[in-house]
């Protein structure tokens, strides 16, 4: 995945250089995520379903801070980013309470196209690289609370967007491709399960 993302901005870095047109800037983000937790299961020791129920708690308002090129070509343009993302949600099992808290570096590669000279359509997928996690009990926090999150996982992003001056501002959802963790511990017992994070995301951006 490192590679992958590498690559991605080394193509688009080369694509400046013959682009009909070029810009830059920095954006900032706010997300409204929901957490889907699909598949659940209790697994005891020897790997049975024993039905208990965990939840975990849609993530509160999250940020992204970070930089965004726009290549113009051929009536198209691809947006490349790169946006620090912080997030924080919680775990519940009966009365034991566990926050989970994840930076990442998001690396969405959009494809869009212009209308009016203003208005934006685009759509592309978004790489993101897990930077650090921090799990920790907040209620009966002696128990055992522990998460297995991926290092690096793909989503979906579409939207609209809309430029005035230097600003640009852009509306876009975003789906989860895979599940960003497959396993938790808490209070002595192991969940299996497909956790996808979807949000919606309101950017606004200054174009240099």
């Amino acid at each position: 995945m490192r590679k992958l993302i590498l690559s991605v901005l080394l193509v688009c870095s080369s694509m400046s250089i013959s682009a009909q047109s070029f810009d830059w800037g920095v954006k900032v983000n706010v997300g409204s995520p929901n957490v889907s937790l699909d598949d659940l299961k209790n697994l005891d020791k020897s790997g049975h379903n024993v039905g208990d129920l965990l939840e975990v708690k849609d993530a509160t308002l999250n940020w992204q801070l970070g930089l965004f090129a726009r290549l113009k070509l051929l009536g198209f343009y691809i947006q490349p980013e790169a946006m620090f993302s912080n997030s924080k949600s919680e775990l519940k099992y009966n009365d034991v309470i566990g926050e989970v808290k994840i930076n990442k570096v998001d690396v969405p590669v959009m494809l869009g196209k212009r209308f009016l000279k203003i208005f934006r359509v685009n759509a592309g997928p978004v790489f993101s690289l897990k930077l650090s996690q921090d799990i920790k009990g907040i209620k009966n926090a002696a128990d055992e609370i522990s998460a297995n999150y991926k290092n690096a996982t793909v989503g979906l992003q579409y939207g609209v967007g809309l430029d005035i001056s230097m600003i640009s501002v852009d509306l876009r959802v975003e789906k989860g491709l895979q599940s960003i963790s497959d396993e938790f511990k808490i209070a002595g017992r192991t969940f299996s399960a497909d956790q996808r994070l979807d949000q919606v995301m309101l950017a606004i951006g200054i174009r240099f």
